[in-house]
């Protein structure tokens, strides 16, 4: 039996290649270089067209607006008054040109640069004008004769004023009562905006467009020594023939396409003139490298399929082995991530991965080193409180002791120091992560306040506690006390003034009971505070513990940090601490507490 030999991918690309590339390539390419070269000139000379008849349409467009700004001037009252002066009235003739000069020629001109001047001629010879009256009565002689007919509006030519080529405009006014003629509107206009318009459009590198009148003269032209002056024959003949069109006409030995756009309101005849190989001499031969780069690339993709399919193999395999290893075990393993292609994608996308699987790994291990510090944590804190309880049955029966001998002297301050001290002592006795209810702990706080109340004159005490659910609120054992102590360390005595003000406060909230412990002290840096509320939110176990107002290991204090870990732990999450406001005004601690009933 004859085994059948499988073909290698370096192969099967180049067959790929010869019979669905090469052969197709051949066979289409003599039909579209045929098509392309017709196609190439025709779609040169539409976008000539449509060029030139965008031109035609925004020159159109132009004077359509001088029209209309100038056609409130045939029917105003001022206007129609001046039109039936008499010339003899020299005074009445000077009122009413001035105001005409100062109230309606402005409304015209303001904005409008490409207005050289604007004048009204009467046919007795009065005149208002904006720029020279002796001019403007020359204008009316000069074109009276213009409008024929019944033509009211027309571009009469090129004239000179000043030194400036102006385009002159006339337009008829007529009287409403005996629509007779009776004077001239005379528009001079600057060639700017016409020249903005014919020379906003580039046709090729040497092309240009200019413009005839219906006089066979040229308006616009690039050599502006043509200006006013009349065609040559040739032109004359190529715009009679085709008012609007197209032809190619060799000249001087070069192909030129002449394109022609009559206007039906200005009466123009727009001509463009520009070699046929600047339209299309580009697309000509970037179609000639078209097919030269199309079989050089034919030719070089069957030279470097082969190395390239060898080279592709091998990245595939590296990646495998690379993936064996991964498998058995070594999550240390990466494979080279140069390259910008499918093959550097993969590579990436394994790296990612056995990343992810050692990231996952090390939380995984992490996590339980977490858990075993937050409970050493939890044991060193009971023992702090342990520490901080110096044999209190002793002490507690020598200040019953003290309270017997300040009864029976009659001294009644230091008996309610030595009963509230007792009282403090007794609760303090207790588990200190023992669950308690709010109200225990109210008791407690008060008879410590009521104690520094002796020691400062000038403490005032507020709890604003009137809530009947403090039997349902779950608080530990000595919670609050390290807090008002804190209070007093830091908010007064650090900064060396007087405790003035403790308070208390508590409402309901969505997540459970909210107690708040408020001082008027000097609260601390608000870099320090964000610190404290960011490891509350997060249970930093690794937060910094070389703060003043957290517990460094003495029995002297318990510590933010420390409360706040004791209620984590006990109760969960979200109840703990936050530090709502510290500045030089105060400080308020807030406690989120559990309810009994809390889910």
């Amino acid at each position: 039996m004859i085994k059948q030999k499988v073909l290698t991918i370096n192969a099967k690309l180049v067959c790929i290649i010869l019979f669905f590339l090469c052969v197709p390539l051949l066979a289409f390419g003599t039909l579209w270089y045929t098509s392309s070269t017709e196609s190439i000139e025709k779609n040169a000379i539409g976008y000539s067209e449509q060029l030139v008849r965008q031109i035609n349409e925004q020159l159109d467009s132009y004077f359509e607006d001088l029209q209309r700004v100038t056609y409130p001037l045939l029917l105003h009252p001022q206007i129609q008054t001046f039109m039936k002066l008499d010339p003899n009235d020299q005074y009445e003739r000077f009122a009413i040109s001035k105001k005409i000069s100062d109230e309606l020629f402005p409304t015209i001109l303001f904005g409008r640069p490409d207005i050289y001047g604007v004048s009204i001629v009467t046919k007795g010879g009065t005149v208002a004008s904006s720029y020279n009256a002796i001019a403007a009565q020359a204008s009316y002689d000069l074109y009276k004769d213009a409008l024929t007919g019944e033509q009211n509006y027309k571009i009469t030519g090129l004239s000179v004023i000043d030194t400036t080529t102006v385009l002159t405009i006339t337009r008829r006014f007529v009287d409403t009562l005996s629509y007779q003629s009776a004077g001239l509107l005379v528009l001079h206009l600057k060639m700017n905006e016409i020249i903005k318009i014919c020379e906003k459009i580039k046709l090729g590198q040497s092309g240009f467009v200019w413009i005839m009148d219906q006089d066979g003269k040229v308006v616009y032209h690039p050599d502006k020594e043509k200006w006013g002056k009349a065609v040559n024959e040739q032109n004359i003949r190529l715009t009679q023939e085709e008012p609007s069109g197209n032809s190619v006409v060799t000249i001087n030995g070069t192909k030129k396409l002449i394109l022609t756009e009559r206007s039906s309101l200005t009466k123009w005849t727009l001509i463009s003139e520009v070699p046929l190989n600047e339209l299309n001499g580009d697309l000509v031969r970037w179609r000639n490298v078209t097919v030269w780069v199309g079989l050089l690339l034919v030719s070089l993709a069957l030279f470097l399929v082969g190395g390239f399919s060898v080279y592709l193999t091998q990245s595939l395999s590296h990646l495998r082995r690379l993936m064996r290893r991964a498998e058995e075990g070594d999550l240390n393993v990466r494979a080279p991530e140069k390259r910008n292609d499918e093959i550097g994608g993969l590579n990436r996308s394994f790296n990612r991965m056995v990343g992810e699987i050692r990231r996952l790994i090390d939380e995984i291990q992490h996590s339980r080193q977490k858990e075993i510090e937050m409970e050493l944590r939890q044991r060193e804190s009971a023992l702090l409180v342990m520490q901080s309880q110096i044999n209190p049955h002793f002490l507690y029966n020598t200040l019953e002791i003290m309270n017997s001998y300040a009864i029976i002297e009659g001294v009644k301050p230091i008996s309610r120091m030595a009963t509230s001290l007792a009282d403090i002592f007794r609760y303090s006795i207790g588990h200190p992560q023992q669950t308690v209810t709010l109200k225990d702990e109210l008791r407690y706080i008060s008879t410590y306040l009521e104690i520094q109340q002796e020691r400062f004159k000038t403490l005032r005490v507020e709890l604003k506690l009137h809530d009947e659910d403090h039997l349902n609120v779950l608080a530990l054992r000595l919670m609050i006390q390290p807090l008002v102590e804190n209070a007093f360390k830091h908010g007064y005595e650090r900064h060396r003034i007087k405790p003035t003000y403790i308070g208390l406060t508590g409402e309901r909230s969505e997540d459970g009971y909210l107690l708040r412990i408020i001082d008027q002290g000097k609260g601390m840096d608000n870099v320090l505070r964000n610190e404290y509320n960011q490891a509350f939110n997060n249970n930093d176990v690794n937060f910094r513990r070389d703060s003043a107002v957290i517990t460094d290991g003495s029995s002297e204090s318990i510590g933010l940090w420390n409360v706040h870990q004791r209620i984590r732990l006990s109760f969960g999450s979200p109840f703990g601490l936050y530090i709502a406001k510290s500045d030089e005004t105060g400080t308020v601690v807030e406690l989120m507490l559990k309810y009994a009933t809390h889910k």
